[in-house]
């Protein structure tokens, strides 16, 4: 437990670091909206604001809700068999620590290293929450390109713009790659720990006084990719039923999220065809996961507006992004970084 309490948090974030990235998420997020406000001339907002089916946006925040418990329990089915006794409520305040700053950093970078640091204070080994985290991102990996390929031959006839089309064909290519290294560490991880070390050493013949330091963590390295590779065992092949559970959970979390656009839309007081609203999200959702920008700010909304603007009259675009935004980003969003900056201050 000394060694996981040894790592410093706070050379990996920051207060002015997070409130920088807050402040770009802000700005960009409110850039988009008013640039979709003004685009689609939305005099008709605020009658739009007055007309709200208020039953549908409560059951929303309920799907808000969900969305986070799903997310904390995909981590919690595997970290349970690590160590056994942690509560799913450690998992929820990781994952929405992992949203916080997945939001606040260019292309999410930061989620994941916030999620690790959550779960070590509960006392899980980093190697362990290293690898939890790592076997579900193989089925986000696995469900996104499946699922992105499925809803675009139920809307392909309204994906006439050149820039979703760019993000599509860019996303397949990333995934593409991801996927690729990721079947590598999967089932190679001492073969990359043993690339990383000589790298290392490379690195260390240029610089002779790092070669030590250098040989020390390409040493590390091998070691930690030889305990991930105990893991995997453990998980995947003593208890073969956890990554298909795991892809479920996926499954789970994202549909819960698809079905909150349409609970949105019947917010709204509009009628729409239930699967096109689903692919849109679906779209939306593959184009977003390597978004550069901090949580996908300005990316995400125009990203909406546009492929929803096939569905629903202009007049609704802002106000429908807005919701939806805040629904699956800023309110959880919030809750993370209530949680991060009183762990900054911790620190």
């Amino acid at each position: 437990m000394s060694q996981q309490r040894s790592i410093d948090f706070n050379k990996v974030f920051n207060e002015k670091t997070v409130r920088k990235g807050i402040f770009y998420f802000v700005l960009l997020s409110a850039l988009a909206i008013a640039g979709v406000y003004f685009y689609t001339n939305s005099g008709q907002t605020l009658t739009v604001i007055s007309e709200l089916k208020w039953p549908y946006i409560i059951v929303g925040l309920f799907f808000t809700f969900t969305d986070l418990w799903l997310g904390g329990w995909r981590n919690h089915i595997f970290i349970r068999e690590l160590k056994p006794g942690i509560s799913q409520w450690a998992c929820f305040r990781a994952n929405i620590a992992n949203i916080f700053m997945g939001a606040v950093t260019p292309s999410q970078s930061g989620g994941g290293l916030a999620q690790l640091y959550v779960l070590h204070r509960e006392g899980v080994k980093m190697v362990d929450a290293v690898t939890v985290g790592f076997l579900n991102w193989i089925s986000t990996i696995i469900f996104f390109p499946l699922s992105c390929i499925a809803a675009y031959f139920i809307i392909r006839n309204q994906m006439d713009s050149a820039l979703i089309m760019y993000l599509v064909k860019g996303g397949f290519a990333a995934f593409t790659t991801f996927f690729i290294i990721v079947m590598i560490a999967l089932f190679r991880p001492v073969f990359v720990g043993k690339i990383i070390h000589q790298l290392a050493l490379i690195i260390g013949r240029l610089r002779k006084k790092w070669l030590e330091q250098l040989d020390r963590f390409g040493q590390k390295t091998i070691k930690t990719m030889q305990d991930y590779q105990d893991n995997c065992r453990i998980l995947l092949l003593d208890k073969p039923w956890l990554m298909p559970y795991s892809l479920f959970m996926t499954i789970v979390l994202y549909f819960n999220k698809y079905i909150l656009a349409y609970l949105l839309i019947l917010g709204l007081g509009l009628e729409a065809d239930f699967w096109v609203v689903i692919a849109i999200q679906a779209v939306v959702y593959f184009v977003l996961y390597f978004a550069p920008s901090p949580g996908g700010s300005g990316i995400a909304e125009i990203s909406i507006a546009t492929l929803m603007a096939g569905i629903i009259a202009d007049e609704y675009l802002t106000l429908f992004t807005l919701l939806f935004r805040s629904f699956l980003v800023f309110i959880p969003a919030f809750l993370g970084g209530l949680l991060v900056l009183k762990m900054l201050k911790k620190v």
